[in-house]
């Protein structure tokens, strides 16, 4: 059945690449992890010298061989592009060129969703492969416990003690389907690879996703063919994703946006590339800004709100279009026809999304996503990006100092101190998102087109919403803002090229994803900054008046040597 799927053709292609290539010792792991980790710096490094340059030469009128800067940047898309992906060395990420360990979660997670719902995907693969033999294997691990997202004992689950908590949501012919998955899971997993996979955090996504999920997944039963062809969507995804920045901005927006997505840190291909579906949401993200640009407001409103189905977090990015909507309103009185495509399209995405995905997830789907994300939204993780962790994180707190192996979860006592930390601050945390969300207001308060608002609400979504790093790949939106605000472009680099040198330089992961959180928050204040008039009150009354913006005051003339 799966073989039909022509979306393999890629990876296949890459499988075709003769294996003495790859064993060139110049392809070796750490050779050329070196090699990708240079590359990425150079190519930001660069790029931000080739846009300081061209400010440089707009501004002296010596604009130059254009058509040579355009090759150039084109190459560097090029390369960045590949830069993601490692250029596909499988000796580097994945042999196979897809991830055993993200396919585990959203393959079986979408798959038998209806059985598995949010809660039982570890216990049921435990008691699956009890019944394939393994049960003495099974009884000396630990596994999480996703309803309380605590690390336990197999022996104090239900794994053993009342496997029906699992197997009555099953008919016999899924049970066997399922266990034949899982049994596929084990023979390619093996050790603690294996291990490790059922300690992580669960099948995570809304039902819309898993309606898409589902779609896919329920095509073919787990194996090596058929998860590569899974695995290349997301190639295409990243691939129209770029094509679009290109269509809609141009070669110079377009290549910076490309080499600071395939540079940055932390939204690098560790966490998610060669996984199952895990771009589409940044797809529509993307797509929604360069529809707006392109003036398809209808399709820009569809598309951003289908990429809040799929991930919920980038509703916050409707406050930007939310403003420029609310001024309309108050100012005419009547909304703008793009107002009125922008907010139909969202409507009738919604209106077509979620019922479907009720009907495909199940009627309770919603309710148990809610009920799984508020266990999982308060457990603080390692690798999480935002204005918390930077509120949080202290000297005494460190990861470096309060891990203890001896605990069924080492990180135990690093989490509580978080949560405490987080309640103590919790005014100062509230007030800074007030403020950035008076700083967005002021910055868009003469602002009518809805790609820059959408851009404009990244630093908002920074201050409100505690991420995991890969979900950082939302500041693309903030790329073509350059377009609005040249500077940005050279800036937005090299916070690329810095947070890859961060990555490298610290070793704890707390530092390391603090550090970041600290980079990536100042360079979308500045993008708030630069975009922005500087407040004053004859600029507010200018603004609630609407009178034009006031000129300030031309300098007097300079007098002359020897004037009286």
């Amino acid at each position: 059945m799966y073989g039909s799927l022509p979306l393999g053709s890629f990876t296949s292609a890459l499988g075709a690449v003769p294996a003495f290539f790859w064993d060139h010792p110049f392809f070796a792991h750490d050779g050329w992890t070196n090699t990708m980790n240079g590359l990425r710096i150079l190519l930001t490094a660069a790029g931000a010298l080739m846009l300081i340059y061209e400010l440089r030469a707009v501004r002296l009128g010596e604009l130059g061989n254009v058509r040579l800067r355009k090759r150039i940047a084109i190459g560097m898309a090029v390369l960045g592009f590949g830069a993601y992906f490692d250029f596909f060395n499988p000796n580097v990420r994945y042999d196979r060129y897809y991830h055993r360990h993200e396919f585990f979660h959203y393959y079986l997670g979408s798959k038998y969703n209806r059985e598995l719902e949010y809660t039982r995907l570890y216990e049921c693969t435990a008691i699956a492969e009890v019944e394939l033999g393994r049960a003495a294997q099974v009884r000396k691990r630990e596994l999480r416990d996703l309803s309380v997202n605590l690390i336990k004992p197999t022996t104090e689950t239900f794994v053993f003690s009342d496997p029906a908590q699992c197997k009555s949501h099953f008919s016999p012919a899924t049970w066997e389907a399922f266990k034949k998955d899982v049994d596929w899971f084990y023979h390619s997993s093996p050790g603690d690879y294996w291990l490790n996979m059922q300690k992580d955090h669960g099948y995570n996504p809304p039902p819309v996703w898993t309606m898409e999920g589902k779609l896919f997944s329920s095509l073919g039963v787990a194996g090596d063919t058929f998860f590569k062809q899974l695995a290349s969507i997301d190639i295409m995804l990243h691939l129209g994703m770029v094509l679009l920045v290109f269509w809609a901005f141009g070669w110079r927006v377009g290549a910076a946006f490309t080499v600071f997505w395939g540079c940055n840190a932390p939204a690098n291909f560790y966490w998610t590339g060669g996984a199952f579906l895990r771009q589409d949401w940044l797809f529509f993200l993307v797509a929604s800004s360069c529809f707006a640009r392109k003036r398809k407001y209808g399709l820009a409103g569809a598309a951003l709100t289908w990429s809040t189905a799929l991930r919920v977090f980038p509703v916050v990015l409707f406050v930007g279009p939310a403003i420029l909507i609310a001024i309309d309103l108050i100012k005419r009185r009547r909304l703008s026809l793009p107002y009125k495509r922008f907010i139909g399209g969202a409507i009738v995405a919604g209106g077509l999304l979620v019922p479907a995905s009720v009907v495909i997830a199940g009627p309770q789907s919603y309710y148990y996503f809610y009920k799984h994300i508020m266990t999982h939204k308060s457990t603080p993780l390692t690798n999480t990006m935002g204005l918390e962790t930077m509120i949080v994180h202290n000297w005494d707190g460190r990861m470096r100092f309060t891990r203890d192996d001896n605990l069924d979860d080492p990180f135990e006592g690093w989490k509580n101190g978080r949560t405490e930390r987080i309640h103590e601050h919790r005014w100062l945390f509230r007030g800074i998102i007030l403020f950035v969300g008076l700083w967005t207001v002021w910055a868009l308060r003469r602002t009518k087109s809805l790609w820059i608002s959408i851009g404009m609400g990244v630093p908002l979504l920074s201050s409100v919403l505690n991420l995991t790093c890969y979900y950082f790949s939302f500041f693309l939106v903030l790329i073509p803002l350059m377009k609005a605000r040249r500077p940005l472009g050279p800036l937005a680099l090299l916070a690329s090229a810095g947070s890859q040198i961060v990555y490298l330089r610290y070793y704890w992961v707390d530092d390391k994803f603090t550090a970041m959180s600290w980079l990536f928050y100042a360079f979308a204040l500045l993008a708030l900054f630069a975009y922005s008039r500087p407040f004053s009150l004859g600029r507010l009354r200018a603004w609630l008046a609407g009178e034009p913006e006031p000129r300030p005051a031309a300098p007097p003339p300079p007098k002359l040597a020897g004037a009286k």
